[in-house]
């Protein structure tokens, strides 16, 4: 996508099995920020071995803080707690990969081949780095001055390679796919600048965004803040270049121009001194060739009721789903209260209306050490929804506070747990007339 649980679970927690009960009421796969916040509250309604968590990973992060780390303003340490100390312990954890899906069985099979039986799924698996989806990139990062602040494996080495510039082009890039929080790419650029400056080698050091978008930031009240931000820290933003090839040794990254101009199908090639990379994402394999998924290979759901449009005892939620907003931690803290309140409704056969998810999601745009733009609207309209009285569009103290410190013990606290929806009741106290 880590409540704050002692190491000392109590005696009836539910530790990580490998062999499977035949079947469940609920299986959710996925153990990240979705996933947990679903399986939390359901595991707690329905009660103990109820629910099923298919997770092979043993440590879950909280990945929105990967941009401080790469800015080397938190330490990895802060990121990241054991996934046994986060899964409700009312919860059986499946510690393995989903293999395949069997919606019209009803059965999920695993890594090991063993099968699963569920009355209802939640899809909240995420969606998966492609480091190989860019020529060399995978003999590059994590050396040659490549890093990504996307993945637990080369996060420190963002800073740390940072460190080590003295003059030359750093290079940021944003690729075509759809991928999960959409503003990291940029942030990191931030950040390097204040870095160099701070070194006094910023003259020395050109700051270049490559995007192979044709805007820096989807929503225009936030893009022309970001583009302000970046003209006033002279960061050049190269719109439609698509990272195609990186060249490690030689240290030279390629760009495919997209779009209709007249340069559009060219290649430029550009040599760097550090590489920051958002690599190109897709859908998990074993969604993408199941029946849950749409053309695209998302799971294919009513982006309303996070139901899935042919099967009614499917939901999906986080970025896995087809759901057109920003992927964020954000959003799926919003849709996992509309999932969770549906699904239970359809399990106790009410008549109670379906609550509906309008697309909100949050962006906090971190611009250097006590400096954010916190973007927050709705991705199915493009309108802002902010929390505050304030216009968040302006780089603020307060936000970058509230992002940087509030919403991690948010995020552990209370997400993860199940009781964190988002700010929507903090909005009616706070900005009941949305002033901005």
């Amino acid at each position: 996508m880590l409540a704050a649980r002692s190491v000392f679970r109590p005696c009836w927690a539910r530790f990580a099995s490998t062999a499977a009960s035949s079947s469940y009421k609920i299986v959710v796969i996925g153990g990240g920020a979705g996933g947990l916040a679903v399986s939390s509250t359901l595991s707690e309604k329905l009660g103990a071995g109820e629910v099923a968590v298919i997770e092979p990973a043993t440590r879950h992060y909280q990945q929105p803080l990967f941009t401080f780390v790469g800015g080397g303003l938190k330490s990895f340490n802060d990121t990241h707690r054991p996934m046994a100390d986060v899964i409700s312990p009312k919860a059986e954890w499946i510690n393995q990969a989903a293999a395949q899906v069997d919606p019209a069985a009803n059965t999920v099979t695993l890594a090991d081949g063993s099968t699963v039986a569920y009355d209802y799924l939640v899809v909240a698996a995420g969606i998966e780095l492609n480091f190989a989806g860019v020529k060399g990139l995978e003999a590059a990062i994590g050396k040659n001055g490549v890093a990504s602040n996307y993945s637990p494996q080369y996060v420190q080495n963002t800073y740390e390679f940072l460190q080590n510039v003295r003059q030359g082009n750093a290079l940021f890039t944003m690729p075509a796919t759809p991928v999960k929080c959409a503003g990291a790419p940029q942030k990191i650029a931030y950040l390097a600048d204040e870095l160099f400056r701070a070194k006094g080698i910023r003259n020395q050091v050109d700051v270049n965004y490559y995007t192979a978008l044709g805007k820096i930031f989807a929503i225009d009240k936030y893009a022309d803040a970001m583009n302000a931000v970046a003209k006033s820290r002279d960061i050049s933003v190269n719109l439609f270049h698509d990272l195609v090839a990186v060249d490690g040794p030689a240290k030279q990254a390629t760009f495919k121009i997209l779009g209709s101009g007249p340069r559009a199908g060219e290649s430029v090639t550009v040599p760097y001194e550090f590489l920051h990379v958002t690599p190109p994402m897709k859908p998990y394999d074993f969604i993408k060739r199941s029946a849950l998924a749409n053309a695209a290979g998302f799971v294919d759901v009513n982006q309303h009721t996070l139901q899935h449009s042919k099967f009614s005892n499917v939901y999906a939620l986080g970025d896995c789903s087809s759901l057109p907003t920003s992927k964020t931690a954000a959003a799926a803290a919003a849709q996992s209260r509309v999932l969770k309140h549906n699904l239970l409704s359809q399990i106790k056969g009410s008549s109670v209306p379906a609550l509906e998810y309008d697309g909100y999601t949050s962006c906090p745009l971190v611009t250097g050490k006590h400096k954010l733009v916190l973007a927050e609207f709705s991705g199915y309209t493009g309108t802002p929804q902010e929390t505050f009285f304030f216009n968040q569009a302006n780089e603020h103290a307060f936000s970058y506070w509230l992002t940087a410190d509030v919403l991690p013990a948010v995020y552990w606290n209370s997400m993860l747990k199940g009781t964190w929806n988002g700010p929507s009741a903090i909005r009616k106290v706070a900005n009941p007339t949305s002033a901005n």
